[in-house]
C-alpha cells in the first residue's frame, strides 16, 4: 500500500471542488532553462548484448509541472503539487543523470511471455555490458480538468511532423504546441538524441484511468457534441505513441479512494473493469498490465486479484522502494519507485542509486 497517497486523494478532491466553483488563475509562461548534455551515442546492435541477471528497476512519475511559480504559489494547492509532482526541469535533469549512471530503458514485455495454457514464462534479458535495466511509467495521464490552469499541459497532441507533443496554454490564454510540456515528448526527444538509452526503442508505460477520458481528451462524455472528434483525436495520438515505444496499462476506471483503503468490493472491481473495457480499451487496445491505484494490487489469492487475472491481466505493478519483482505461475508482480517532490525532499537516500537529488532538485522548491 502507498500510504502517503492518502494526502494526494484529499488534494485531488480539493482540486475538483475548486474547479466546480470556477476557480481560475492567470499565469505567465516560464521558458525552460535546462540544457540537457548531448552525448554522442549509437543504437545498440545484437552483438553488443549479454545475459543480464541483476535487479530490474521500475520508476514512475505523474504529469510534470511546467509553470512551478504558478503551481507552488497557490496556497490552496501548492502542498499537493510540491509533494506529488516534479517540475519539467527536474525531469530533464533526472533523464540526464539516469543516462550517465548507465541505466537503459526496457520494455516490460521483455521480462515475460505466456505458454499455451496462459502460464507465465520468465524471459532471459540481454543488455549491453554495464547497463542496468529500467522500466518507466507515467500515472494518470488524463490531464484531469482539476489541473487546468494550474501549471500543467492540457493534453497530448500531434505536432506538425506527426510526433507526440503537448498543448500548453501560455500567456494571455494563447495555446501553443510544445515539445517540453510533459514526460512523453521530453523522453521521446531524449531517446532520439541518446538511442543507447533505450533497448530496442522502448520508452515507457502510460497508466490510464477513464473517468475523465485519456490524454486530455474527454472520451468519457458520450453526450458531448465533440465526442466523436475527441475519440478520433485520441486514437491518432495513441497510434503514434504505440508505434514509438510506449505501452498502455489499466489504472482502474475511477482511481477511487476505496483502492487506497482496501475497501473496494469485488463487484466494484468488476464494474470498473467493464467500464474501462467499454470506454478506454477501444482507444488503447489490449493490455495485460494493471497498475494499481494508490499502489493497490491486492494479494495473491485475493478474489479481486483472481478476477483481474481471469480477465487477462498478467502484470501487477504496485508502489515501493524495495525493487520487489516476483514471478508467479499466473502473474508477474513488481513494485515501482515513486519519483516525486515528497521523495526528493524527505527521503532522497532511496534515490541515490538512480541519481543525486542535489543535482536535480529545482531551486524553486526552497523559495
Amino acid at each position: 500500500m502507498y500510504n502517503k497517497d492518502m494526502e494526494f486523494s484529499i488534494f485531488t478532491v480539493v482540486l475538483v471542488l475548486n474547479l466546480l466553483l470556477g476557480y481560475k488563475i492567470p499565469f505567465q509562461a516560464e521558458p525552460t532553462n535546462i540544457q540537457v548534455e548531448l552525448i554522442e551515442s549509437q543504437p545498440i546492435s545484437e552483438s553488443q548484448k549479454i545475459l543480464y541477471t541483476g535487479t530490474v528497476r521500475h520508476i514512475f512519475f505523474h504529469s510534470l509541472i511546467i509553470y512551478p511559480k504558478l503551481a507552488f504559489s497557490d496556497s490552496g494547492f501548492s502542498a499537493g503539487y510540491k509533494d506529488w509532482m516534479i517540475t519539467r526541469d527536474e525531469f530533464q535533469k533526472i533523464l540526464s543523470e539516469l543516462y550517465k549512471n548507465d541505466f537503459i530503458l526496457i520494455d516490460i514485455k521483455s521480462l515475460y511471455s505466456t505458454d499455451s495454457d496462459g502460464l507465465l514464462i520468465k524471459k532471459e534479458l540481454y543488455l549491453p555490458k554495464g547497463k542496468k535495466p529500467l522500466i518507466l511509467s507515467v500515472d494518470d495521464l488524463s490531464y484531469y480538468p482539476s489541473l487546468v490552469g494550474h501549471g500543467f499541459a492540457d493534453k497530448l497532441v500531434l505536432d506538425i511532423d506527426g510526433n507526440v507533443a503537448t498543448e500548453v496554454v501560455v500567456e494571455n490564454g494563447k495555446r501553443e504546441i510544445t515539445r517540453d510540456g510533459d514526460v512523453v515528448p521530453i523522453l521521446d526527444d531524449f531517446v532520439s538524441s541518446h538511442p543507447d538509452f533505450s533497448l530496442d526503442g522502448a520508452k515507457g508505460i502510460i497508466a490510464t484511468t477513464g473517468y475523465h477520458g485519456i490524454l486530455g481528451y474527454r472520451t468519457n462524455n458520450i453526450k458531448s457534441i465533440d465526442y466523436i472528434k475527441e475519440v478520433e483525436s485520441a486514437k491518432k495520438v495513441v497510434s503514434r505513441l504505440e508505434s514509438t515505444g510506449w505501452r498502455f496499462a489499466n489504472h482502474s476506471y475511477s482511481h477511487s479512494n476505496a483502492y487506497l483503503t482496501g475497501d473496494i468490493t469485488l463487484e466494484k472491481v468488476k464494474m470498473e473493469a467493464e467500464l474501462w473495457n467499454k470506454e478506454v480499451k477501444p482507444l488503447v487496445g489490449e493490455t495485460d498490465i494493471f497498475i494499481g491505484p494508490f499502489g493497490q494490487i491486492f494479494t495473491q489469492n485475493d478474489p479481486r486479484r483472481e478476477y483481474l487475472e481471469s480477465v487477462g491481466f498478467k502484470v501487477f505493478c504496485g508502489v515501493g522502494m524495495d525493487k520487489y519483482l516476483r514471478y508467479f505461475p499466473d502473474a508477474l508482480v513488481m513494485n515501482r519507485a515513486d519519483i516525486d517532490g515528497y521523495r526528493l525532499l524527505n527521503s532522497p537516500h532511496y534515490l541515490k542509486e538512480y541519481f543525486d537529488v542535489e543535482k536535480v532538485i529545482d531551486p524553486i522548491r526552497s523559495l
